[in-house]
């Protein structure tokens, strides 16, 4: 009996289920579909680039591969990948200098638009974060929490491994705009408590 060639007209390879090659049933079991596009190869990283970012906003965003933490991956020689973001920054700005890194100015982990990236000590990227401490689930605010005890609300800010207090405070609000004055006394890089002031 002649062994059956896959249901797909340009392939050669021998069915193995449904009709079709083991690849073509991959594809169809991964995205519905035996004929789905693999993943180009691009010959450069400027062209990967170039097919893997799209405008929102006025952020660039990377829609390739990411890294667990969530910020872009490049491949920029055969085996070699870095952060996209870095790899933006130094195409437009130059070199990194050791010990230094990528701070994203508009909090987009996958922005690689290089009018949003600037350099920074591993202390100011820490200062210029968003949201709340991820173990707080009382407030929405970075260093506000809500004391059951005293039903109040507490400030507080963490700079160079000190904790400095800013009181506690009859409402949320009042504890946020305590925290934003301390953190706007104490660090160089908390661009969302500047423009809020």
């Amino acid at each position: 009996m002649p062994k059956l060639s896959c249901a797909i007209p340009t392939c050669q390879s021998p069915a193995k289920a449904r009709g079709w090659c083991a690849m073509h049933y991959q594809k169809w079991s991964r995205y519905g579909d035996p004929e789905h596009p693999t993943n180009p190869r691009y010959s450069t990283p400027e062209e990967s680039f170039a097919a893997r970012t799209k405008r929102q906003g006025d952020c660039l965003i990377w829609t390739g591969a990411k890294y667990g933490d969530g910020y872009g991956k490049i491949t920029v020689r055969s085996t070699e990948a870095m952060s996209v973001h870095r790899w933006a920054y130094e195409k437009a700005h130059g070199p990194i200098p050791e010990g230094m890194k990528v701070d994203h100015t508009c909090h987009n982990p996958l922005c690689c638009n290089a009018e949003h990236l600037r350099l920074a000590t591993q202390k100011q990227n820490g200062e210029n974060r968003a949201g709340t401490n991820r173990n707080n689930k009382s407030s929405k605010t970075l260093g506000v929490s809500f004391d059951k005890q005293t039903g109040r609300w507490s400030a507080s800010v963490m700079h160079n491994r000190k904790m400095y207090w800013g009181g506690r405070h009859d409402t949320e609000a009042q504890a946020a705009k305590a925290v934003a004055a301390l953190r706007n006394s104490l660090f160089t890089h908390n661009d969302a408590d500047r423009t809020a002031a």
